[in-house]
C-alpha cells in the first residue's frame, strides 16, 4: 500500500477508520523511512501541543463575553471553550508530512529593501507586528503570531502568516531578517484538504531550524521584554 502524506498525518492523529489504519500499519513496519516521517510529525504534534495547549486552556476574554451578553441568544460559553478546541483538531488544521509540507515553503530570495528596509528584512509594518504580538495575537495589520523559538544560533526567531504570505523571521542587530517565505497552500480535494497549510509549512520548517521547544506564554513575554536579543 502507497501511504500518502495526508494518510499518514490522518494516522498519527488516530483518524483513520480500522481496516485503513491497519494497512497504513502495516506500511510502516515495512518501510523504515515511513517510520521515520511518522516519528518526526509526533515530535512536532508534541511541540505544537506544548505551545497551543495553555492558550486553548484559558478562559474567554472579556471583550469576547460582551458581544455574547448583549445577543439576545444564550450562548453557553463552555460550548464555545469546546467548539474552539474541536476546531482545532479538526483533520484540516492538522500536520501534513515532510515532503508536502516542505514544498510549500520557499527560502527567501528577496531583491532590495524598501523605505529604508535592509534587504532581506521585514518591513516596518511587519517588524511592528513581530516585534510586539504574541503567538496566538493579531495585529492591527491582520499578521497573526503562530510560534516563537531559538535556533541553533540563539537568535529569537518566529513564524507568522500575513494576508500576503507567512515565514519564518530571525532577529538580529539589523532587525528581522527572513529566513523563510511561504505561499498560500493549494485547495486539497480531500478531507484532509489544509494538510499542506502555510501554517503547517511554517511549523514544519520551524521545527527544523528550532534548537529546542518552542517559547510557551512566559518565555515568549521575556522575550519580548528583552528585546528578542540572542541569547542560549
Amino acid at each position: 500500500m502507497t501511504v500518502s502524506p495526508e494518510q499518514l498525518a490522518a494516522y498519527a492523529d488516530g483518524e483513520l477508520d480500522e481496516i485503513t489504519a491497519a494497512h497504513v500499519r502495516r506500511a510502516i513496519e515495512d518501510d523504515p523511512a515511513l517510520a521515520q516521517e511518522l516519528a518526526k510529525l509526533s515530535e512536532l504534534r508534541s511541540m505544537l501541543a506544548a505551545r497551543f495547549d495553555p492558550i486553548l486552556a484559558e478562559p474567554v476574554p472579556e471583550r469576547l463575553h460582551q458581544p455574547i451578553k448583549s445577543a439576545a441568544k444564550v450562548v453557553n460559553l463552555a460550548d464555545v471553550r469546546s467548539a474552539r478546541q474541536q476546531l482545532w483538531q479538526r483533520p484540516q488544521f492538522r500536520l501534513g508530512a515532510g515532503a508536502a509540507i516542505a514544498a510549500s515553503l520557499v527560502v527567501a530570495v528577496l531583491v532590495g529593501g524598501r523605505g529604508g528596509t535592509p534587504q532581506g528584512y521585514a518591513d516596518r509594518q511587519l517588524a511592528a507586528a513581530l516585534d510586539t504580538s504574541l503567538s496566538g495575537e493579531t495585529a492591527p495589520d491582520g499578521t497573526r503570531m503562530l510560534l516563537s523559538f531559538r535556533d541553533s544560533t540563539g537568535a529569537a526567531c518566529r513564524g507568522y502568516a500575513a494576508a500576503a504570505n507567512s515565514g519564518i523571521a530571525c532577529h538580529d542587530d539589523h532587525g528581522w531578517k527572513l529566513k523563510a517565505l511561504g505561499a498560500a497552500g493549494k485547495q486539497q480535494t480531500t478531507q484532509y484538504q489544509q494538510a499542506g497549510s502555510p501554517d503547517a509549512a511554517i511549523m514544519a520548517a520551524a521545527q527544523d531550524m528550532a534548537a529546542g521547544p518552542a517559547f510557551d506564554t512566559a518565555a515568549e513575554a521575556a522575550a519580548r521584554k528583552a528585546g528578542w536579543r540572542t541569547g542560549k
